[in-house]
């Protein structure tokens, strides 16, 4: 009788405490408390550590991955010799309240008013330094934003913008329509994707003629062709189409702006657009990677 009361108050405390538990990464344990705590606090987290905790709200499935990386990125620092000891956070601390003309007093009242304290204030310091680290080591050597890719999304911005001209370089691919129907065309687009990659073209497309077309402008094209074109980004081809007697699809080799001041002017701004949204895509896949490089339990 007294086994089975030792049995059953045991197993009363492990459920209690498995209930406690939201996720395991290694050895590390993540509670419910500590993503309810973190729940609690994200207006200072936002202000500490915007670029990790940058949207308005989070479940507390969300919450608990950004722990979860918290944690893997701790790992991946002390790898690359990386450990941000408590000087080195209290540092950091001290040289924010100088920026920000606080007092100690200041800064603990300011952060009782955030729903925090300064412990944990502490620790959210701490995760900043090694996030700012983790992404300068590891994520920006992986992204890069070339010109083709600018020039893209300065297109995509200005598509309807009349006081903005191209040039363009196109290489046009012809062929007799008695040899390509219109319900081949699909397939046909396909095919010249695959030829401009490296493939061979099919037999049936022997008879196909191209040429260069260099620097002409958006006046010089049909309208049919411009409407084309501007579905269209650099380095892709165009949907064919019936033209003089033949069938035409385009490859567009290259899109410059005729005005440049304009692009000019945007370039710096569409880089950082472009780099931020790599950048995001790039650090997701790297967590994805290292996330089987570790043990990893959600409840």
């Amino acid at each position: 009788m007294r086994l089975l009361t030792i049995l059953a108050i045991t197993f009363s405390i492990n459920a209690k405490l498995l209930d406690k538990i939201s996720a395991v990464i290694n050895s590390e344990v993540i509670t419910l408390s500590t993503i309810q705590r973190i729940q609690a606090s994200l207006d200072a987290r936002r202000n500490v550590s915007p670029f990790i905790y940058g949207k308005s709200s989070y479940s507390d499935d969300q919450i608990a991955d950004l722990v979860i990386r918290k944690f893997i990125v701790r790992e991946k620092l002390k790898e690359l010799g990386y450990v941000i000891g408590d000087a080195h956070v209290e540092s950091e601390i001290k040289e924010r309240e100088q920026k920000l003309g606080l007092t100690r007093r200041e800064l603990l009242a300011f952060l009782k008013g955030n729903k925090t304290n300064y412990d944990e204030f502490f620790e959210i310091t701490r995760e900043a330094i090694e996030f700012n680290i983790f992404n300068s080591r590891i994520i920006i050597p992986l992204v890069s934003v070339g010109e083709q890719e600018i020039k893209n999304e300065f297109f995509k911005e200005n598509v309807n913008n009349k006081t903005i001209s191209f040039k363009y370089t196109l290489v046009d691919f012809s062929i007799d329509p008695d040899k390509l129907s219109s319900k081949e065309w699909p397939e046909f687009k396909k095919t010249m994707i695959d030829f401009q990659k490296g493939s061979q073209l099919p037999r049936k497309y022997n008879s196909i003629e191209s040429s260069t077309l260099g620097d002409i402008s958006e006046e010089g094209l049909t309208k049919e062709l411009q409407a084309l074109i501007k579905k269209s980004g650099e380095g892709e081809f165009t949907d064919p189409l019936l033209m003089f007697g033949k069938v035409h699809i385009f490859f567009i080799k290259n899109r410059d702006v005729v005005e440049s001041d304009l692009f000019l002017s945007s370039k710096d701004r569409l880089r950082a657009k472009l780099y931020e949204k790599k950048a995001v895509e790039v650090t997701n896949l790297w967590f994805e990677r290292e996330m089987s490089n570790n043990y990893v339990k959600k409840y």
